[in-house]
């Protein structure tokens, strides 16, 4: 592995803590902010919630931004740009002194999140060799869950103002670092810049043969625009495009309706509802988010050893029971039984349900995803995939609290575990196994039905 590309994958990587830093901050900080004695910001389980769900809102909004943008300026220059709203996103939140700032900085950082899913796998795909494609792109997502690690760590001792500036300082390195490197070659070759792609697999492939790699590059590019745009969405009628489509974007939604955004923003505060004394909330979000840093290693092994079928329903399972273990908690909790003795239960619970999601929930349709769908329309799939993903997820988060209100906190987690659960007999029926098989014979198991 050359130099630069060690560089590439330490930056991409990067702005992937950055996005796992934006998702983990509502846990320690709204447990702050809704205890009505914080020295900072005070605001309501309402304004929580919106704070909460703003983040995917703007994942929604910059999930068709992102795309569009991939094809025009490229896929380097889109991840540069996702950098801009991420530090607009600390620097709302580091001067936020009403709930309205929080609002428009966790918008903000929805819009890189959304932008930064858009482009990242296929910036890395198109500078990487292909023999280390795959561990690249995994080694990022990674960066993902060790941002949710530091942010808890970093929100449970330090002050709004402190951690946002603290996270704000690499957005600007990372900028300058961006700014500098060369678009990728397939950019390069589709707006006619030969010279320039020429340079930019140079820099990316030290040591390929330089012509052959532009010759390849050339007819791939020209493969995937041979059809225009409107073209490649009627591809989408075909029997076998729709069913895929359908299950990727079934996928993307049941993982998001399974409760994990639920969890992850109010983590903090669901202990301190359930009276789970016995170690000090803060410090059990450090180690359920430690845990997942673990098992998302471990899932990359995991994911061609196990199969991808047989992953996502043994995961699925480990969640639902999950959020039932908790449902039957707060159930006795809500009927005044007394539940002194249970403490450890919504800790283990919560544990279980953070290992089981990392397992395969969290993992499982990416990977699906860019194995059923020819590479002509990858893009436009990747897209319905994240709109799907963002507007689930909006959904389950903004209707956390009323839900509590309207139903029972118990029933909320009752809820979750049914949907949940739903996956296992979905993925048995529908979900093709990819495991070990070229993405020609896919496409044939896909056609045939």
């Amino acid at each position: 592995m050359t130099t630069h590309i060690q560089s590439i994958i330490l930056s991409v990587t990067m702005i992937l803590v950055q996005i796992g830093i934006s998702s983990g901050w509502s846990s320690p900080y709204l447990a702050k902010f809704t205890s009505g004695n914080s020295t900072e910001l005070n605001i309501s389980l309402e304004e929580a919630s919106w704070v909460a769900s703003l983040l995917n809102l703007g994942r929604l909004v910059g999930a068709i931004v992102g795309s569009i943008a991939v094809n025009y300026i490229g896929s380097k220059c889109t991840l540069l740009w996702t950098l801009v709203p991420m530090s607009l996103c600390w620097c709302f939140i580091m001067l936020a002194k009403s709930a309205t700032c929080l609002y428009i900085g966790r918008f903000c950082g929805g819009l890189s999140l959304g932008m930064t899913y858009s482009s990242f796998p296929l910036f890395l795909g198109e500078v990487a060799l292909p023999e280390i494609r795959g561990s690249l792109v995994s080694f990022a997502s990674a960066g993902g869950t060790f941002g949710l690690l530091i942010s808890f760590i970093t929100g449970s001792f330090l002050d709004k103002v402190v951690s946002a500036a603290m996270y704000l300082v690499p957005c600007f390195f990372l900028m300058i670092l961006f700014a500098w490197l060369p678009e990728s070659p397939h950019h390069l070759v589709r707006v006619g810049k030969t010279e320039k792609a020429k340079k930019s697999i140079a820099f990316y492939r030290a040591g390929v043969q330089l012509e052959e790699e532009l010759d390849a590059v050339t007819r791939f590019v020209a493969n995937a625009d041979a059809l225009s745009f409107g073209k490649k969405l009627q591809l989408f009628r075909q029997p076998a495009i729709s069913r895929a489509t359908l299950l990727i974007v079934l996928l993307w939604s049941f993982n998001q309706l399974s409760g994990f955004n639920s969890v992850l923003f109010y983590m903090e505060i669901i202990l301190k509802q359930a009276k789970a004394e016995i170690i000090e909330p803060k410090i059990v979000v450090m180690m359920v988010s430690a845990a997942g840093v673990v098992m998302s290693i471990i899932t990359i092994f995991l994911v061609d050893s196990c199969g991808r079928r047989p992953l996502l329903m043994i995961s699925s399972l480990g969640v639902s029971l999950s959020m039932a273990s908790l449902g039957v908690y707060f159930t006795l909790m809500e009927m005044g039984h007394d539940i002194s003795q249970l403490q450890w239960l919504p800790i283990m619970s919560i544990f279980s349900f953070n290992i089981s999601f990392f397992m395969g929930m969290l993992v499982i349709p990416s990977t699906v995803l860019s194995e059923l769908f020819p590479s002509n329309i990858k893009c436009i799939a990747a897209c319905f995939a994240s709109v799907s993903g963002a507007i689930s997820s909006f959904i389950s988060t903004k209707s956390y609290q009323p839900l509590i209100s309207l139903i029972g906190q118990g029933n909320v987690y009752f809820m979750h575990a049914f949907i949940t659960i739903l996956i296992i007999p979905y993925a048995y029926i529908f979900m093709p196994e990819t495991k070990g098989k070229t993405l020609q014979q896919i496409q044939d198991e896909i056609i045939n039905g």
